[in-house]
């Protein structure tokens, strides 16, 4: 299950539409425990490749955002980015995701306003639940 605060779907769905019609891009971080992951997190990275079809991080800043990140205490989760319609991995997600076994990506549909999140578990994979809190929900 992935958990999030409504403040941060609604972010994400702004950055998605303000870089529409090319696919928005970041990163995810916050905590995991036992069956339950929490994105507090959000980093929005420039994709590289300026594509309505693809996405592209630049391998330094990812790094870079890493490290700063994960100093402050909280997890990688894994990577976001936008699709023009519906928010189903592609064929490139797929390769991409293989790469970074147990990572969640979400993924979030520009037409729809909806997020999907999947992440592949010994080479298969896997649709996650998403839940999204409500923001006076502590």
């Amino acid at each position: 299950m992935v958990k999030l605060k409504g403040r941060l779907f609604r972010l994400l769905l702004e950055e998605v539409r303000r870089r529409y019609p090319i696919e928005a891009c970041g990163i995810l971080f916050g905590y995991v425990n036992s069956d339950e992951v929490r994105i507090e997190v959000a980093v929005f990275l420039r994709n590289m490749l300026e594509s309505e079809f693809m996405f592209q991080i630049d391998p330094e800043e990812l790094l870079k955002v890493l490290i700063e990140y994960e100093g402050r205490g909280l997890s990688h989760i894994g990577f976001f980015h936008s699709h023009p319609r519906c928010s189903k991995p592609s064929t490139m997600d797929l390769r991409y995701m293989k790469l970074w076994p147990g990572s969640i990506w979400v993924i979030v549909s520009c037409r729809e306003s909806r997020m999907e999140a999947y992440r592949v578990i010994d080479g298969c994979l896997e649709k996650a639940t998403i839940v999204i809190e409500d923001d006076n929900i502590v």
